[in-house]
């Protein structure tokens, strides 16, 4: 798995390992017992929640490695134990780092969260709570994530429908979607078309997302996969109406090789 995110400045994102013993790509998630080493490439397309912007494509290595209780998951790194209950139930404990990046064109920083994820298997689904926190002293602000998956099996072709929530404490809030003096300086300085206005979130926000990811196998080690999913903001993001849309979306669609 990868994260939903791996976070580009949103809270959803969505990718899928799964019939050739890679793990699904999709934050909260985790990653399968299998070893494996698997490499790929995709293309993100981003559409930012502020109003103005054009949507954003960003070329995307896709990596995922499991070794023993270690694995790496796009930009996750962590430690996962597991366990298989009957054959029906695989509850995991994991403890990762990964990266973190604002929403928006002009506000690019890299900050890096530390966490948790328990998370269970069961015949109807995979349900999964995590609790993250910035530990690169940039914003000191946390983030909740509750999350369920159901995959489907279509002979070669998995389809994975989800639903997520997202609790962001204030300061995490204001991290991901607050503009800064300084941010606005950048926009005025490229000259963009539209300049944001300096806005600061004042409450937590709860997001809810959802998406779908498919995983299409060629092969024993080659597959196609993608993604479509979408955020709704909080109230408290989008207090600044004339700023903010009442969502944010991504597609994402890449090729993977399992070696």
């Amino acid at each position: 798995m990868f994260m939903r995110t791996f976070q580009i400045g949103l809270c959803v994102s969505a990718m899928l390992f799964t019939s050739a013993g890679m793990a699904q790509t999709v934050d909260g998630d985790a990653p399968q017992n299998d070893n494996h080493i698997a490499i790929g490439l995709g293309a993100l397309m981003q559409e930012s929640p502020f109003k103005g912007e054009k949507s954003q494509v960003y070329p995307l290595p896709l990596v995922s490695v499991k070794k023993g209780v270690f694995y790496i998951e796009a930009a996750e790194v962590g430690l996962q134990i597991s366990a298989d209950v009957g054959g029906k139930f695989k509850p995991s404990l994991s403890g990762f780092v990964t990266i973190r990046t604002p929403s928006g064109r002009d506000r690019a920083k890299v900050t890096a969260d530390a966490g948790i994820r328990a998370a269970i298997g069961t015949p109807v689904g995979q349900l999964s709570a995590e609790y993250r926190h910035d530990v690169s002293n940039k914003f000191d602000g946390g983030e909740f994530v509750g999350r369920y998956s159901f995959p489907i099996s279509l002979g070669k072709v998995t389809i994975t429908p989800a639903a997520q929530v997202s609790i962001l404490d204030r300061k995490t809030a204001n991290y991901m979607y607050g503009v800064t003096a300084k941010q606005r300086a950048k926009m005025i300085a490229k000259q963009r078309t539209v300049i944001q206005p300096i806005y600061t979130v004042t409450d937590k926000a709860t997001n809810l997302g959802g998406d779908i990811s498919a995983v299409w196998q060629l092969s024993d080690r080659i597959m196609l996969l993608g993604t479509l999913g979408g955020t709704y903001l909080d109230k408290s993001v989008r207090l600044n109406r004339p700023t903010f849309k009442k969502c944010e979306t991504l597609a994402l669609f890449g090729v993977a090789y399992k070696f």
